[in-house]
């Protein structure tokens, strides 16, 4: 893939970083901010501030792809790296509490009671799945031998 494509990848998944991070903020702060239900942003001050972190760390590796410097790619492989992560902790920590439902007391649990749960943290991090699995033979080149 072209440093081209690499750059409006990153720069697309930093935006939508950027906007959930700062939506969850705002929610955390304004309760009653009225942000549409469909996107299911918590009002979580944490999450929002790691939403902005990978978002920028995502932002500034499109920035440097576009001054043609190659770092920007690594700035790219440690935002995914991170959203991959972040994605990962949160998917297992809601995993856990409907486990914890259905075991100790006793809900019916259902797929669309999960699926009302999922946060952009979740959701989000299934994009920067995809340019990990685009773009994974780089993650560990020269980690391992061929």
């Amino acid at each position: 893939m072209s440093e081209q494509t690499k750059m409006v990848f990153s720069l697309l998944v930093g935006i939508l970083y950027l906007l959930a991070g700062v939506g969850e903020i705002l929610v955390s702060v304004l309760p009653d901010i009225g942000i549409p239900e469909i996107l299911q942003i918590p009002g979580d001050l944490i999450g929002g501030l790691v939403l902005i972190l990978v978002g920028l760390v995502l932002l500034f590796g499109a920035r440097e792809l576009s001054l043609g410097t190659h770092e920007g790619v690594a700035y790219m492989h440690v935002g995914i790296a991170l959203a991959g992560i972040f994605g990962m902790v949160a998917f297992l920590s809601l995993s856990a509490e409907f486990v914890t439902l259905a075991i100790f007391e006793g809900e019916p649990v259902s797929f669309g009671l999960f699926s009302a749960e999922i946060t952009p943290q979740i959701y989000l991090a299934l994009i920067a799945l995809y340019g990990f699995i685009i773009w994974g033979k780089e993650f560990s080149s020269g980690l391992l031998r061929d």
